[in-house]
């Protein structure tokens, strides 16, 4: 159990919660990293072609529910593994989610999916806020049952003290999607309609008392709403834009590496007056070869990064140029190998839920 000092409002609160977590940066002491085990492709909607690869349509479509490529799954796994030892040798503690079947075929009264996707990426699909595990409503059909294998964890950090807050589940029905959004910005931009409140938790970063996040092809306002209201006025919820037309979680546009500290994507981060306190970063061009299997996302998952504290970063191994940057930004580099995981669409960021870092709810954005 932690026992964290908090200033909120110029007010010394003591915590015993099992969580505490307010920024993407303070010295990280527990951690749960996710797993792709028995992973399998995801059942196809249309609202999928927004944001994944072309060349991955066609295999969604013809392959959803069936496992992923057994070779390629076991070496992603083995880095997922070897990452766990390095944050161990950093002093930091792991939690792994509970086995999963992914492959089991399920349905609502209103559709039904060949199967589930993986645990790999508990950042999309939960939040910790201060003392408050944020449960998201997400919106692809194939993930409705993907909490599942993080739900005991859930428990036991609430048996001992965490709040637990977890969005009204969404029914996920045709009314939900647009099968053709507009070009251009506005709510007819995206693939998600106002019909019901969902978001992906990893289209929030957190600053202290304030969270960050972009409306996506996956996160909707009615969903931002919710956050803003369920969180209560003790956090500021606020939108920023950004140049990505295919737009599905925030953590390969901007990565918060330290106070005043921002790398940004350099193709997607539009200047906000919030940041305007902060030394900004562009992110060197990814190194990732144009044949690598990318099932998910764009190779700028290269700037999902995880900081350790102010000081630390964990940067996948092959990216030197973002590795020289960050050094020469002050920064100590941590190269672990990551470019299996790259394929099922995340990074060190997207594979974590940091559970546990010192520190409380400070001011760090201009208002």
């Amino acid at each position: 159990m932690t026992d964290q000092t908090t200033h909120t409002s110029g007010t010394v609160h003591r915590s015993t919660s099992a969580v505490n977590s307010f920024t993407e940066w303070d010295p990280l002491r527990e951690v749960v990293v996710g797993t792709l085990a028995g992973g399998v492709f995801p059942t196809w909607q249309d609202a999928m072609t927004h944001t994944v690869p072309e060349s991955a349509h066609s295999v969604f479509r013809e392959r959803g529910g069936t496992p992923f490529p057994a070779a390629h799954l076991e070496a992603a796994e083995a880095e997922l593994d070897a990452f766990v030892d390095v944050l161990k040798a950093e002093g930091i503690s792991v939690i792994r989610p509970d086995p999963a079947e992914h492959g089991r075929p399920f349905a609502t009264p209103h559709w039904e999916s060949s199967g589930g996707l993986y645990a790999g990426m508990p950042r999309d699909l939960l939040m910790v806020v201060g003392d408050t595990i944020v449960e998201a409503p997400m919106s692809w059909r194939c993930r409705y049952h993907e909490v599942d294998a993080f739900r005991g964890l859930i428990k036991s950090y609430f048996q001992r003290g965490a709040r637990w807050l977890p969005a009204p589940r969404p029914q996920l029905t045709d009314n939900l999607y647009r099968s053709a959004p507009a070009t251009g910005e506005g709510d007819g931009a995206w693939a998600v309609t106002e019909f019901e409140p969902v978001f992906d938790a990893a289209d929030f970063l957190r600053f202290g008392r304030d969270l960050v996040v972009q409306r996506s092809h996956v996160t909707n306002a009615f969903g931002i709403d919710w956050v803003r209201r369920a969180l209560g006025p003790e956090f500021t919820v606020s939108v920023i834009g950004t140049n990505d037309p295919h737009a599905m979680h925030i953590d390969a546009t901007l990565a918060p590496l330290a106070p005043g500290k921002l790398l940004v994507n350099p193709e997607r981060y539009v200047p906000h007056p919030l940041f305007a306190d902060w030394e900004v970063l562009p992110a060197p061009s990814p190194t990732l070869p144009a044949d690598w299997p990318m099932y998910f996302c764009s190779p700028w998952v290269s700037m999902n990064v995880l900081s350790l504290d102010p000081e630390t970063v964990v940067v996948e191994s092959h990216e030197q140029p973002l590795i020289d940057a960050l050094t020469d930004w002050g920064f100590r580099c941590v190269p672990v190998d990551f470019r299996h995981v790259y394929s099922f669409g995340g990074s060190f960021h997207c594979v974590t839920l940091d559970t546990v870092r010192d520190g409380g709810a400070a001011a760090y954005l201009r208002h």
